[in-house]
Order: structure tokens, then sequence, then C-alpha cells
């Protein structure tokens, strides 16, 4: 039987869902910075002994591991990544400063600050060629300009890599190939990343942006998979090893060294995918998800069962060419540290206590307040039970560090400061939410809320009532549902390629028709490079559509086969039915030519992903509730509430609230007017009252 491993490293815990033969266990443990395989390998075995095994015996028998990770996505952040050289067309030095605007925000004085140096304008390198813009080389590269370009900025500057950003290398990469091997040739420890790799699509500034943070983030990752992949052979793993990433779908090693910034935001994908699965085994059509784990909250919208995808994401203050997951975040977790800022207003995140020092109940050294540190102070956690009983909280820190540095400050009572920072918890996710509904268009009372993550089970309902939103569903292994989705995960290759086919014009359309398969072709190769056979693979295409001149695209399935003459006309009505669906009838601008910006091309090849088990469980372990006093937010009291265990919960048993459900990794409130539900699958169904 098949045993496969998920593990989502993330800012304080790091999960683990193993699906054994025919049982699906999970494992949390730590995240460990100092080295990230240590957390992982601790989180398998405490997965490891819930199927009575040793961790060596569960690695020696699983045949695959895929693995996200939130590395990538620290080192962004935190602007802390490799020292970068950058081989730049000649006369576009300044680009990377103003492509896109050097300002940050424009519609607000105050917050007009400039974009973050990523590369230093010394180490910005003209480099004398020229592509045109339909691909013809105007100036050829001289290989020894380019050898010394590079020779100084790795031995004068220090850079540990060089991204190499050339005009229209997306028509034509003739010009960053032969720079790309002059650097390997010489110097063949320094990391390259030309741009034309990562975004073959029109847009210098972006495309560019891309392949320095590609090449910004190399160490961190290089670092972190390198460390996975030996502990884990160390350990006596010896099956296939993938890395998930931010578009969904997972990649092998090799290519994730290559490209490490595939691997941004893979965490929330994972989630997003296992989303789209509940979607297909509850039937549902709409489904908000929802996922809050130490460091941040993640949300986003899964429509008839489909990975949303978000074309050329913008990375933080980052305008990129990047294709992700279409997921909001934002620092609302249970390591989110409260603060008071220079004019006296409360606030939480985006600042997170991480797994080290932790919130102040950790009992590391932590001494700021944190989501976390509230929750026990009201008694929603108990200190005697976190991570099962394997991990033992401080609650007289945790109210030492809110009264202190929170509630005395303002003039609060220790359990006024802590409900102050569930309150602001709840409204930072609300609002995320809305982006992601309200802010597009979408109603979220039509939408039924899927909340997951170790932290999140907690402030669902509340979050729901805000929004008007009537149930939210708690799926079985909520805490470590990003890393079941990861379970679910096939190897995938996505590639754009700009086009810029006017479609009604068929006698460009062998131009176009050459680009589309060669673009077949290549990811095709890439799939090969990670060990499948071409009749393993299943091929998507779509592309990017828009009237001739507008500036934005909408996406749009294209023939599963090579164009052909009649496709224009085919293309032009599909896509004047999609505008008029999303802007209204009327909308499609009659007689204006309709323009093919893009072609994408998806190869996908099924690994060795099972089924989710979702069989009935109908025995528990029995029992009467126990009692707690529990401090209620939005009664700002104390009040003694049943708190029942996971497992002594049945399916087909309803709880009413106000209660508390308490499982080994994760804790879930049904407030007052409230009811949990458990469904056959185990999930917890809560229904809530209409909002007054």
């Amino acid at each position: 039987m098949t045993t496969l491993i998920g593990v989502d490293v993330g800012g304080t815990h790091t999960d683990v869902a193993v699906l054994c033969e025919d049982r699906l266990v999970r494992g949390k443990a730590p995240t460990r910075y100092e080295n990230f395989a240590i957390g992982l390998l601790d989180a398998i075995a405490v997965a490891a002994e819930a199927l009575d095994l040793s961790a060596d015996d569960l690695l020696r028998r699983t045949d695959m591991i895929v693995n996200s990770t939130t590395v990538v996505t620290n080192a962004i952040t935190e602007l802390r990544g490799a020292r970068v050289g950058v081989l730049v067309t000649a006369g576009f030095r300044d680009t990377f400063r103003l492509g896109g605007g050097p300002r940050r925000n424009i519609y607000d004085d105050h917050l007009q600050t400039n974009m973050p140096d990523l590369v230093a304008r010394q180490d910005i390198v003209e480099i004398h060629e020229r592509i045109d813009y339909a691909g013809k080389v105007l100036v050829e590269i001289d290989d020894d300009e380019v050898a010394h370009a590079a020779g100084q900025l790795i031995t004068e500057s220090g850079v540990t890599a060089i991204a190499i950003c050339f005009l229209s290398s997306y028509q034509n990469p003739e010009n960053e190939q032969r720079a790309a091997r002059v650097i390997e040739r010489d110097w063949p420890d320094v990391f390259t990343s030309a741009s034309h790799e990562l975004v073959a699509s029109r847009g210098e500034s972006r495309r560019w942006t891309t392949a320095v943070l590609n090449a910004f983030v190399h160490e961190s990752a290089t670092q972190y998979v390198q460390s996975v992949a030996e502990e884990l052979r160390a350990a006596g793993f010896a099956g296939r090893l993938a890395f998930f990433q931010g578009v969904g779908g997972a990649i092998g090693q090799e290519r994730a060294l290559r490209y490490p910034l595939a691997l941004l935001g893979s965490g929330p994908a994972g989630g997003a995918l296992g989303a789209c699965e509940l979607a297909r085994t509850r039937g549902e059509q709409r489904l908000l998800l929802g996922d809050m784990g130490g460091t941040s909250f993640d949300t986003g919208i899964v429509f008839d069962g489909e990975l949303p995808i978000a074309k050329k994401v913008d990375i933080g203050p980052f305008k990129t060419g990047a294709d992700l997951v279409d997921i909001v975040s934002v620092g609302a977790g249970g390591g989110s540290i409260a603060w008071i800022s220079e004019r006296g207003t409360p606030q939480v995140g985006p600042r997170s206590a991480r797994a080290k020092p932790g919130p102040a109940a950790y009992g590391q050294g932590g001494i700021e307040p944190t989501v976390t540190d509230a929750m026990v102070v009201m008694g929603f956690i108990d200190p005697d039970s976190y991570l099962g009983g394997r991990q033992r909280l401080d609650a007289q820190a945790a109210r030492q560090a809110v009264d202190e540095r929170f509630a005395a400050p303002l003039g609060w009572s220790t359990e006024e400061g802590a409900a102050a920072i569930h309150d602001l918890a709840v409204v930072n996710m609300a609002l995320a939410v809305r982006e992601v509904t309200v802010e597009r268009g979408h109603d979220p009372r039509e939408f039924v809320f899927v909340a997951f993550g170790g932290t999140l089970p907690m402030f669902a309902a509340e979050i729901a009532t805000e929004l008007g939103i009537g149930t939210v569903v708690i799926p079985r292994n909520s805490s470590v549902f990003c890393a079941q989705g990861l379970l679910l995960a096939d190897f995938v290759v996505r590639r754009d390629q700009t086009v810029d086919w006017l479609v009604a014009d068929e006698g460009d359309l062998d131009r176009v028709r050459e680009s589309a398969e060669t673009l077949v072709e290549r990811t095709a190769e890439e799939l090969r490079a990670d060990g499948f056979e071409v009749s393993e693979m299943t091929v998507s295409r779509s592309g990017s559509l828009r009237f001739d001149g507008q500036t934005y695209e909408l996406p749009l399935p294209m023939p599963d086969r090579p164009l052909m003459a009649g496709d224009g006309d085919l293309l032009t009505q599909g896509f004047r039915d999609a505008y008029e669906r999303l802007y209204g009838a009327g909308t499609a601008w009659s007689g204006a030519p309709v323009c093919l910006r893009d072609y994408t091309v998806t190869a996908t090849a099924g690994a060795l992903h099972g089924t989710w088990v979702s069989d009935s469980v109908t025995t528990s372990e029995g029992g009467e509730p126990g009692r707690r006093q529990v401090y209620l937010p939005d009664r700002r009291a104390w009040e003694e509430l049943p708190i029942y265990r996971d497992g002594s919960i049945s399916a087909g048993d309803t709880l009413e609230g106000p209660c508390v459900i308490d499982a080994t990794d994760t804790t879930i409130y049904v407030p007052d007017g409230a009811s949990a539900h458990r469904e056959s699958t185990m999930a917890y169904r809560l229904t809530l009252e209409a909002r007054r």
C-alpha cells in the first residue's frame, strides 16, 4: 500500500499529514529556525506515534513526501536574502527604481515611502546588447564584456547571485542564454537567474523583478531544500521528495533549487488545494477558505472546485510576473504581537513572535503579548493540554505580558486587554475576507466558510457572524489541513508566452501556433526531467484575452489541440460572452478586435496521491463534558462553559453554544446562538444565527 506524507513548515509550527495504507493521521511540532529539518522530523515522529511506528520505520515505508515552506515568503517579507548583481540592457539600469513607480503608496502622503532596494545601484551593470520587440537580434552580445562584468560583480562587490535582465528576451532568449553560459563557465558556483526562464511575457519591469527575486531568495531556499533532503535521507527515507509551488502542484528537488521563487506561498496553496477537494466531496459550488496559523491569516475563494490562480501578482511592494494561487494574507496569527502605536491606538500584527521566542505563554523568553496569550488569559486555551499536553503553557506569563505591555497602558483590566486583542484579530481577518469577496463583487453570505489551521477554529464563528455567513465547516484534521492538501498534489509545470495575436488575423496563425506548440514541448520536457513519461502527462491550454487597446486581460480556455483556421471566431465569441458575464450584458465592445496576449500551457503528471479517508466514524471516548471559566469577549464577563473533548463527540452529535471543543492541536469555540454538528466525515458544521 502507498504511504504519503504532506509537510507544511509554517512560521510557528511544522504540520504533517500522513496517509498510511487506510489511515490518515497528523503530527505537529514547533518549527526550528536553526534547522527546519529538525522540526519536520519532530512532527513526523508525532504522526508515527499515532501509527504505532517509529519515525524511522515510517520514513522507510514512505513512497513520497510533498513539502511546503514559508522560507521564501519570509526572505522577501524580511528583506533578508542574497547579495544580487544584475546584468541589464544598456540604457535600462534604473528600471528597477522607476518601473511601476518609485513610491509604495500614491494615495496617502504619509505612506509614500520609497521602494526597498533589492539590488544596490552599483551592482547593476549595463551590457551592450539589443533585441527588438519581434525578437530580432539588433546587437549581439559580447562574451568578453559579460565575463568582465560578472567577474567585477563577484570579486569586487561580493555578489553570490546574478540576475540577467535583457530587453525583449521573452521573444528571443538568445542573448540571455549566452550570458548565462558565460557566467556558468567562469563562475560555476554563482547562482544565475535569467528573466526569460521565469516569465516569458511582455513587460520588462515585472519580468526583471521576478528574476531578481528568484536570485535574492536562492540562498535561503537552497539551504532549506538541501538540509531537508539530507536529513530525510539520513533518517531512512528513500522515496520521492517533492516541493509544493505557490501556483499549485509539486516540483522535484532540482527544479526547486533552480527556481526557488516557485516555493513562494506554497503553504496557503496547499490549503487551497485541500479546499478544492472538500468542495468536490461536499458538492459545494462556493467555498470561502480561511487558514489561521501562528503567523498569518490566509483567505481566498473556490468556485466549482477550481484552484483560483492570480496572474502577475504583487509580492509585498514588488510588482512581479509570477502566477500564484489567489490568496490574501494578513498578519493575524496566534503569534501575532499586540502593540500600541505612537498615537496610542491598539494594534495586532503584522509582527509575529514566531516559534522562538514565541508567545509569552511558551516560556521561552517572549515578553510581548500575542493573540495566543490573550486566548490563554481568557480561558479558551487550556495551558495543560496544549498540543495534546506535549507543551505546557505558562498562564501567568501570558497574563503579565498582556497586562504590562497592552492592557495597563490603555487603562484596561487584563481581561479587557485580552478581549481587545481578540476583537482586533477578528476585525483584521474579517477585513481580509471582505477583500476577497465584497471588494471583488461577491456576497460572502452566499459562501460556506471553511476554517482550518491550528488557531482559526477559535475565531471562525465570530468572523462569519461579522460577515453574515450562516455556515462554517471545520474539516477533520483542520490544524494540519494545508499539509493534508499536499497529499493530493500532482506535479505541475505552468508556462506563459506572449503572442500578441489579433484573433481575426488568420494570416498570423502559423506564428502563434508555432509558439504555442513550442510551449507545449517545453513543459513536457520539464516534466520528463522530473521522471515522468509523456503518456503520464495531461496538458491543458488557456489564454489571456482583451479588446485591442485595453490594459487588462481575461482568462479563457483554449482548444485542447493546436490552433487552426476558424478558432479566431470561436475565441472572439467566447471572450465576448465571458466579458459580459463579468461586467454585465451589453458591456462587450462591439466591433473592437480581440487580442490574445498570452498563451498558457499547464502540464500535469499524476503523482502517487491517494484518496482522503472519509468513512463515517461513529465510536467515541464517551464521558461527560468538563467545565471551565471562559471570559466571553462579546459580554466582557466570565462564564462557566461546557468543555467537550474532540474524541468524545461522535458523528451525528450536535452541540449547542456557548461551548468549547478541545482537540489535540486546536480549540473550537461555538458561541451563544450557534450549534456544532459533527458530520459523517468527522468535520464540524457550525450553524450561526443571522446577524442582528
